[in-house]
């Protein structure tokens, strides 16, 4: 008797061609941040790839952006978390679930907006998450 497939399923692999869409985030700072405390202002978000936008060249610069990405997994606490960070560290955020295609090897090609939206800050309740979508928090 063979052993159970232990592979997780095709859709979360990348190292197989999938398509779908995927919670992209990018959030703005007030001011850079130092790495630490812009990861810190992060961890709300938990269970997201963090990219940290320091000055090329200058990996221990102050961080004025990040983008995160990653499966959209409860829209309530993702409101929670943009809202906690719209009152605190960051200037504006750009949130949305987008399209992608990633190839056989694994590279991942973003797919455009189908629709831009600018809300007020004080309008994270506003956020639907709809594929395609992006929402602009300023």
């Amino acid at each position: 008797m063979s052993a159970p497939d232990s592979s997780p399923p095709v859709a979360a692999r990348t190292d197989k061609g999938v398509r779908g869409h995927e919670l992209d985030l990018h959030v703005t700072f007030a001011q850079a941040l130092p790495r630490e405390q812009a990861l810190a202002a992060l961890l709300a978000l938990e269970g997201m790839t963090v990219e940290l936008y320091a000055p090329h060249g200058q990996p221990e610069a102050p961080i004025p952006s990040a983008r995160l990405t990653g499966p959209l997994r409860d829209p309530e606490a993702t409101r929670t978390a943009l809202t906690g960070l719209l009152a605190a560290d960051a200037r504006t955020i750009e949130v949305g679930l987008h399209g992608f295609l990633r190839s056989v090897t694994g590279q991942t090609e973003w797919m455009p907006w189908r629709k831009n939206t600018v809300l007020p800050r004080n309008r994270v309740d506003g956020v639907t998450f709809a594929e395609g979508v992006k929402f602009i928090l300023e």
